[in-house]
C-alpha cells in the first residue's frame, strides 16, 4: 500500500511539472506540443493505433484505407491538443472566452434556471472546455465524471473542471440521488453516453449501424423526468493562418421525444435518438471523436 501511494505521488510530482510548463508557454507553442504528443502516441502506440483504425473501418466502410488513415491522424494530432487544453483549462475566463469559443446560447437562454436539463454531449472535440464555456458564460452545471485512479491527480483535474462554478458528479452508487437533486433543483446536468457498457447494466442500440452496449441511465431519467434533453457538442475550428486555438460550441434545441407512456419503450427511443445525434457531430468532424475507445467491445448474443 505503502509503495502504491508513493508511485501515485511519484506519477502526481511529473504531471504537476507538466501542468506548470504548460501553463507557462504560449497557446500556439502548447498546441504545437500537443500535436507532437498525439503524433508520438500514434507511432508508438501500435495496439491503440489499430484500434482507433478498426472502429473507423466500422463507422466509415465506404471510406478508403488513406481516407481512414488521414482521419486517424488527425485524430491523434487533436487528442494532443486536446490533452495540453485540459491543463490550461485555468487560462480560459470570462473576459477571453469568446475569443476561444463560438458560442451561441439561445437555445437554452429561456429555460436556464426554469427546470432542470439534461445535456447530451459526448467525448468529441474538448469536451472539458464545452463544460468550462458553459460555466464562464452563466450556465453553470453539473458534469458525470469517474475519478482518476491517482488521487493526487485527480485533485488537479477536480480543481481545473470546478473552476467556472461547475460542480462534478463521480460515478459512484449515490449519483442517482445527487442527479436527480441537481435536476430537481433546476440545474444543468451534463452526461456522455458513448461509452462501452458491460451487458449486466447496458442495452444494444445502433450505433453507426452496429450494435453498441450503450448505459441506459440518462435515458431513464429523461423518460421518467420528461425534462429537456439539450445536445451540445464543442468543435475545433482551424483559422485562415491554420491555428487550432478557435473552437465552435454547438447547441441544438431540445430534443423532439414523441413519449408513449411505456418506459422501456421510451428509454430505447431516447437512446436512438442520443447515438443518432453523436453519429451526426461526428460524420460533420470525423477526426474529434474519441476512436481510440472500444465502443463496440461488448457484443449481443446469437439471439438478440
Amino acid at each position: 500500500m505503502k509503495k502504491n501511494r508513493i508511485l501515485a505521488y511519484s506519477e502526481f510530482i511529473l504531471v504537476y511539472c507538466f501542468y506548470l510548463f504548460l501553463n507557462i508557454l504560449p497557446s500556439g507553442l502548447s498546441l504545437k506540443i500537443g500535436r507532437f504528443l498525439g503524433i508520438l502516441f500514434y507511432k508508438l502506440d501500435k495496439k491503440h493505433r489499430k484500434h482507433a483504425l478498426n472502429n473507423l473501418k466500422i463507422a466509415f466502410p465506404d471510406k478508403t484505407e488513406k481516407e481512414l488513415n488521414d482521419i486517424s491522424i488527425k485524430f491523434y494530432k487533436n487528442l494532443g491538443m486536446v490533452f495540453v487544453e485540459i491543463f490550461r483549462l485555468n487560462k480560459y475566463n470570462a473576459g477571453n472566452i469568446d475569443d476561444f469559443v463560438e458560442s451561441d446560447f439561445d437555445p437554452i437562454k429561456n429555460i436556464y434556471g426554469k427546470q432542470g436539463v439534461l445535456l447530451l454531449t459526448a467525448h468529441f472535440g474538448n469536451w472539458e472546455l464545452l463544460a468550462k464555456t458553459f460555466g464562464l458564460k452563466g450556465y453553470r452545471g453539473n458534469v458525470l465524471a469517474r475519478p482518476l485512479d491517482n488521487p493526487y491527480i485527480e485533485k488537479i483535474l477536480y480543481k481545473l473542471r470546478t473552476g467556472s462554478e461547475n460542480k462534478v458528479i463521480y460515478n459512484r452508487e449515490n449519483a442517482v440521488k445527487s442527479i436527480i437533486s441537481a435536476l430537481n433543483g433546476n440545474e444543468i446536468v451534463g452526461f456522455l453516453p458513448d461509452e462501452n457498457a458491460s451487458k449486466r447494466i447496458g442495452v444494444f442500440v445502433d450505433f453507426f449501424g452496429i450494435k453498441a452496449c450503450t448505459m441506459p441511465g440518462m435515458a431513464n431519467i429523461a423518460a421518467k423526468t420528461r425534462l429537456p434533453v439539450v445536445p451540445a457538442f464543442i468543435a475545433r475550428l482551424k483559422d485562415a493562418r491554420g491555428n487550432y486555438t478557435k473552437h465552435k460550441l454547438i447547441i441544438e434545441k431540445p430534443l423532439d421525444i414523441k413519449y408513449t407512456g411505456n418506459r422501456k419503450t421510451d428509454t430505447m427511443n431516447i437512446l436512438k435518438m442520443f447515438n443518432e445525434k453523436i453519429e451526426d457531430i461526428i460524420k460533420q468532424y470525423p477526426e474529434q471523436w474519441f476512436w481510440i475507445h472500444n465502443r463496440w467491445k461488448t457484443r449481443p448474443d446469437e439471439n438478440e
